[in-house]
């Protein structure tokens, strides 16, 4: 007796010229699928609204199963020296890249380059698959983009669980002795500048002020590291501004601003974004003045993990970047990119970028090389004109 294999699985690809044309499909997902915050519709199209990825042509594609929708890839595709790259929507913006999918998505290699290659006949040719920190998996689902070729990230992302975690966070996550020292560099904290308390932003007026006092903030640390303050370009001032907005009266909200207040003054604050029961800090900022002395970073993670809490919040990321402090409150996960070529000068294109990546990584992962590279960043960065 002979039995018959069964036929592959096909899947049909519609590819959508614009973010609005994709709403009712992505929500539609979204309510059942897995994601990361930084495939939320109202994440993107608040940032799209705020200017980002001017020079792209969005590509969405809503991948279908016997008229189900079952995935959804959304893309950016640029053309740069005749090279027309895709990526994921967002990506520069981004902590982490995936692909939107529902739970029982189970799309192989080969059918995932046969739908690549369908978003390429569609969109009149793409040469290359660029996706960035690919985490290994999200909220128990394996990435299936990691069936795709790929290779080891430049820089860890920091994750760790709040499921049944009780309050305080620091009873459980700390040592005796660093909880100890977080609790006496509190206690100092508030003798010298007054009373100490994190304030989740809910108002317009409470917003400008906590995102000016940001800027500031970031100005200064990043003058420090070398680095420019991209937070004070216009996509990023606008998208803070509205995105938190928006945001005001969620139960999730696309970003969520807190600060940490000491009598009053913003001393620290952080801005991070949810999807489902995740949330991920997508940036911090502290005070370079007196109440530098004290713990600030530490304090102000503690009081979030706490409210986490409160919201229901299952588990927490502070991204990427290896600092020492993430340690102390997550564990790091490594990201994989991974370059999928379409095309000759796809390939070419492909074996310059896997270098640069495990150049990058290498420097990175290594303290004395990251060290001596971060040493030339700051001297040419404040040899610059205006510096």
């Amino acid at each position: 007796m002979t039995t018959t294999a069964p036929a592959p699985m096909v899947f049909d690809v519609t590819v959508l010229n614009s973010i609005e044309a994709a709403e009712e499909a992505w929500r539609e997902l979204e309510a059942v699928g897995t994601l990361t915050p930084y495939q939320r519709f109202d994440w993107l199209k608040l940032l799209l609204d705020a200017g980002a990825e001017p020079n792209s042509r969005i590509a969405i594609a809503v991948v279908s199963l016997a008229e189900e929708i079952v995935a959804l890839l959304p893309l950016a595709i640029h053309q740069r020296l005749g090279l027309r790259t895709a990526r994921l929507l967002g990506t520069d913006y981004s902590n982490v890249d995936w692909m939107l999918a529902t739970p029982d998505f189970a799309a192989n290699a080969t059918q995932l380059r046969a739908i690549v290659a369908d978003i390429a006949r569609q969109v009149g040719g793409i040469d290359i698959l660029s996706l960035q920190n690919l985490p290994a998996n999200w909220n128990g689902m394996a990435n299936l983009l990691l069936q795709l070729p790929h290779m080891i990230g430049p820089s860890n992302f920091y994750f760790t669980s709040l499921a049944n975690v009780p309050k305080p966070f620091i009873s459980t996550r700390l040592a005796p002795k660093r909880r100890g020292d977080l609790q006496r560099s509190r206690r100092r904290m508030e003798e010298a500048l007054g009373t100490v308390e994190l304030v989740r932003v809910q108002d317009a007026a409470t917003l400008e002020h906590v995102h000016e006092r940001f800027l500031e903030q970031r100005r200064e640390r990043f003058d420090e590291m070398g680095v420019d303050n991209v937070f004070e370009e216009p996509v990023f001032r606008a998208f803070f501004h509205e995105a938190a907005l928006a945001g005001f009266g969620q139960e999730r909200p696309p970003l969520l601003v807190h600060s940490l207040m000491a009598n009053g003054v913003v001393t620290a604050t952080s801005w991070g974004t949810t999807a489902g029961d995740h949330y991920s800090l997508y940036i911090n900022s502290t005070e370079s003045g007196d109440a530098s002395r004290f713990s600030l970073m530490s304090i102000l993670i503690a009081d979030l993990m706490d409210d986490l809490i409160d919201m229901g919040i299952t588990s927490f990321d502070i991204g990427l970047g290896d600092f020492h402090y993430k340690a102390r409150w997550t564990e790091p996960q490594p990201v994989y990119n991974s370059l999928l070529p379409l095309t000759a000068a796809g390939r070419l294109a492909a074996l310059a970028l896997t270098g640069r990546s495990e150049l990058k990584r290498t420097i990175k992962q290594n303290p004395k090389l990251w060290q001596a590279a971060s040493g030339v960043r700051r001297v040419l960065h404040h040899l610059r004109p205006g510096k």
